[in-house]
């Protein structure tokens, strides 16, 4: 055998000792990431429930380093491009954005929320007022980690503006910046003005910090990711209890020495010669040259708008569970906030409880609470009414138009979880214009 042929004998067996078993591997990892779009398409869960990422595939290098990043696995790698292949188990952090090399991936609102009337943002979270901003929920993203980074982005680019304006010949009582609402992204704002030296205001309406929180059921799991906090630092859980979310903000409040200016719910805002003048229920008036609001959605909750919703027995939200024992609660809604309610109440002691769901499945849930709710059913713990609604609340009962007709059931207590009605009318009385197409904002 001559010297050449046996160089070329070594070189294709090398070539394909390390081919053959890369196109296995590659071959095995696609069908894998097929198959679980095949079971999502299967389940209806090809839907994003929120915010999620929108990937450029003419940019994509096919690295899967989202992939890699994505800790929820909702993406996968087909024919050598990312995709979404998960839809429904995506929360929306934009952690497979930040992972991108090549910023092949924006997080973008869910398409079929189109329809949603959304204020007026541009990528600052500047509304068509100027020096007027909005952020948290109001801007249309939820998440606490994305809260956050709202409310430091926000502020930092309030912070280039009050250094390149020449303040001198303003009134001392004009504040650099009022912040409304005490959640995560107002926090974040406050936390991130204190640091930068600015001199704001950050008003609550409730008597403590907390935003939406506060509103959440007892030992409710309130879902994250590691973001870096203002003054305070690296919060590295994914998953805290409504309790420790709220004692670790109680604790970075004090360490930091942020003031909180409680129980001053806003009832107006104006602009004039480009101050801005918050005026609170209490009476108050504070001046600014810019306006935060993050002032949430959820404490405005959605109503049914059927007889017998204002009975005593209707709530809008689960604080108390223990209160529930040896009692037949029905619980309206199909997404985390009704589905943990639900699940709470079916563990009291004698408890019954009854589920209501419009759809046929829980598809806008986290999979985990897809999981345990399925669970539950099969367990005979929860009783589920699909494709259904409830038509009239009385005193001892609720009656369902269910799937094959009206069904009444007796029952003590209605939770309702419809979502939560953004404060439109307040925002429009203010000037904020709002939109109602699809809205992209940088992860």
């Amino acid at each position: 055998m001559s010297e050449t042929i046996l160089t070329l004998i070594i070189s294709v067996s090398l070539f394909a000792l390390v081919f053959i078993p890369y196109l296995w591997y590659t071959n095995k990892k696609r069908a894998r990431f097929e198959a679980k779009k095949r079971e999502a398409i299967t389940l209806g869960h090809d839907k994003p429930v929120a915010q999620h990422p929108l990937i450029d595939q003419s940019r994509c290098i096919g690295c899967a380093a989202c992939v890699i990043a994505c800790p929820e696995h909702a993406l996968g790698m087909i024919d050598g491009l990312a995709e979404l292949v998960y839809p429904a188990k995506c929360v929306g952090h934009g952690i497979c954005a930040e992972a991108c090399p090549v910023s092949g991936i924006r997080i973008v609102l869910d398409p079929t929320k189109s329809t949603t009337e959304l204020p007026l943002l541009d990528e600052s979270f500047q509304s068509n007022i100027p020096n007027l901003f909005l952020i948290g929920e109001l801007g249309g993203m939820a998440l606490i980690r994305n809260a956050i980074f709202q409310g430091r982005s926000v502020i930092e680019y309030i912070t280039e503006n009050v250094r390149n304006t020449d303040s001198s010949s303003t009134s001392s009582d004009i504040h650099d910046v009022v912040i409304v609402g005490a959640g995560p992204a107002g926090l974040s704002a406050g936390l991130t003005a204190k640091k930068n030296g600015l001199d704001y205001v950050l008003l609550e309406k409730e008597t403590q910090a907390g935003g939406a929180i506060l509103s959440y059921p007892r030992q409710k799991l309130v879902m994250t990711t590691s973001v870096e906090i203002p003054l305070y630092g690296l919060l590295k859980q994914r998953e805290l209890s409504k309790e420790t979310l709220l004692s670790m903000w109680n604790d970075i409040i004090q360490k930091t020495d942020l003031a909180v200016r409680c129980d001053e719910k806003i009832v107006n805002v104006n602009c004039e010669n480009k101050i801005f003048t918050v005026y609170t229920a209490a009476g108050h008036t504070y001046r600014s040259r810019h306006v935060v609001l993050a002032l949430g959605r959820r404490g405005t909750p959605k109503k049914l708008q059927i007889p017998g919703e204002d009975l005593p027995k209707v709530a809008y939200q689960l604080l108390e569970t223990v209160r529930y024992k040896h009692s037949r609660s029905l619980v309206v809604g199909a997404g985390d906030s009704a589905i943990e309610a639900a699940l709470a109440l079916s563990k009291q002691t004698g408890a019954e409880v009854t589920l209501i769901n419009r759809g046929g499945d829980f598809y806008r849930a986290k999979p985990k609470n897809q999981d345990r709710i399925r669970d539950a059913e099969r367990d005979q713990k929860i009783k589920i009414y699909y494709q259904s609604h409830v038509l009239q609340i009385d005193p001892t009962s609720v009656l369902i138009q269910a799937s094959n007709g009206p069904v009444s059931v007796e029952n003590d207590f209605v939770f309702i979880f419809a979502g939560g009605e953004m404060p439109t009318p307040f925002l429009k009385q203010i000037g904020i214009e709002f939109i109602q197409k699809s809205k992209v904002i940088a992860a």
